[in-house]
């Protein structure tokens, strides 16, 4: 039994995959449901009715959305973190091997018409951001996060059950996959360029706790400089790529067409199959990737200083813009045109080891090394995200208590050293029960507040209107 394919563990390194006995087998149960058909469908219906009844706001906003991102516009001397290092913290916490090596597997496993029900999967992870990125700046007074707004909705006399509840699965994810799967994913990038283990795991624990000496805020300082070179940087990469093999484009997207709607000339039964994998995999890539719906960046955009809580949810938007509109389908067109078209097919390759041959069979042998350090890179800036996220959830548990800041601080660092020499399908599995349990927990709340969401959007509409 592998881990299951909509979650963390998708990841897992196949070298750690083992058929697991006794605990392992029931928690790889309760994580195949918690990310199983039911969860993609309960998402998929809530931003579906968030875009509907905003008159598809996320894609109405966008260019204001884009306005506020190249002006830099942020309400000033309220002494917190811009809108861009809220959105970069967040960003570099998404961005990850989900990118490229997920997208990778997606594709292998589901075709080339997985891509398009991955942007259809997109524009409802887009409004189901902007509802918790507003959601958690309106009620930031309460908590951080979806610790202030699933007060809320938590039962009367018990405000703080569901928060809670909700705050230590996010500490078990921070301390599991934020720094443990991250760093042991970066490491197993930078083995391809023969970078021993053991020199990752001093690198992780040395700069981990140094990022993280400032608290929350130096971690988003520190991301709002790297995240945009390194996601700018990949997105060039992949560019080039594409437009090396731009010839084969044509034929890419004509595929992508047939194998979303099951056009290619094919047995019915074959067809149907073919048409099933494709939205199963797409849609799962396209809102598993941005990880709407978690409840992980909106403690992020909670701490900006952004102008309301609607400005701030278009931040969310371009959040799942660039991860998944962008830069998930580059990834997919590198994959779909390096070689004419055909390389992905012939190759009998997945994962990390296709993602790195297409763009060497596009660009240059040279390159796959450099799609390895992005891998790494992208693992670096998770590690740091996660950080933030699970340093919020301690101070909502623990308020004031530095000493336990400081422990938490030096556990973290020590987890991502030692994740980068030991990867154990064990921690793959307990994050994809944490994440899981965070995105059940925070569902009740996104669908109670729902319609608040969406009278925000029409009191803002009117403000904007009477201007």
């Amino acid at each position: 039994a592998s881990a299951p394919l909509c979650g963390i563990g998708m990841f897992c390194p196949p070298a750690n995959r083992y058929i697991g006995k006794g605990g392992d087998r029931m928690l790889e149960r309760i994580a195949s449901a918690f990310w199983g058909p039911f969860t993609l469908l309960i998402l998929l219906g809530l931003g579906g009715y968030l875009t509907l009844q905003t008159r598809f706001f996320s894609i109405r906003c966008l260019p204001e959305a884009l306005r506020q991102m190249c002006r830099g516009k942020t309400q000033k001397g309220v002494g917190r973190p811009s809108a861009w290092m809220a959105m970069s913290t967040a960003l570099g916490a998404t961005m990850g091997t989900g990118n490229i090596v997920g997208v990778a597997t997606a594709m292998v496993a589901g075709g080339p018409g997985a891509i398009l029900w991955m942007q259809i999967a997109a524009l409802a992870g887009m409004m189901i951001k902007f509802s918790e990125v507003a959601l958690a700046v309106e009620y930031r007074r309460l908590g951080s996060g979806p610790m202030g707004y699933l007060k809320l909705v938590s039962p009367s006399g018990k405000a703080k059950t569901l928060p809670a509840a909700f705050a230590v699965c996010c500490l078990s994810s921070a301390v599991g996959m934020g720094n443990m799967t991250q760093s042991n994913a970066a490491s197993q990038a930078l083995s391809s360029l023969s970078v021993p283990p053991v020199c990752c795991a001093v690198f992780f624990g040395i700069f981990t706790f140094m990022a993280t000496g400032r608290g929350v805020g130096g971690v988003m300082r520190l991301s709002s400089w790297i995240v945009p070179v390194i996601t700018v940087g990949y997105l060039a990469l992949a560019g080039a790529a594409v437009w090396q093999e731009r010839a084969a484009l044509p034929l890419a997207l004509r595929t992508v067409g047939e194998g979303a709607f099951g056009l290619r000339a094919a047995a019915g039964g074959a067809a149907g199959y073919g048409v099933r994998s494709a939205v199963r995999y797409g849609l799962s890539r396209g809102i598993f990737s941005n990880e709407a719906g978690m409840g992980s960046s909106p403690i992020a955009h909670a701490e900006a200083d952004g102008k309301g809580p609607v400005e701030q949810g278009m931040w969310g938007i371009l959040e799942v813009l660039i991860d998944t509109s962008l830069s998930c389908t580059l990834t997919a067109l590198v994959l779909l045109t390096a070689g004419g078209g055909v390389f992905w097919q012939e190759s009998g390759l997945d994962g990390a080891a296709l993602a790195t041959a297409c763009f060497s069979t596009a660009l240059d042998s040279r390159c796959g090394p450099v799609v390895s350090l992005f891998i790494a890179l992208f693992g670096i800036t998770s590690v740091c995200g996660w950080y933030a996220y699970g340093r919020r959830a301690l101070e909502f548990l623990c308020p004031h208590c530095r000493t336990v800041m400081g422990v938490y601080r030096l556990l973290y660092a020590v987890g991502a050293a030692l994740g980068a020499v030991w990867g154990s399908r064990e921690i793959w599995l307990l994050c994809d029960f944490f994440t899981g349990t965070m995105l059940l927990l925070n569902l009740p709340g996104l669908i109670v507040l729902a319609p608040r969401v969406c009278r925000m959007v029409r009191t803002w509409e009117e403000r904007r209107h009477r201007r």
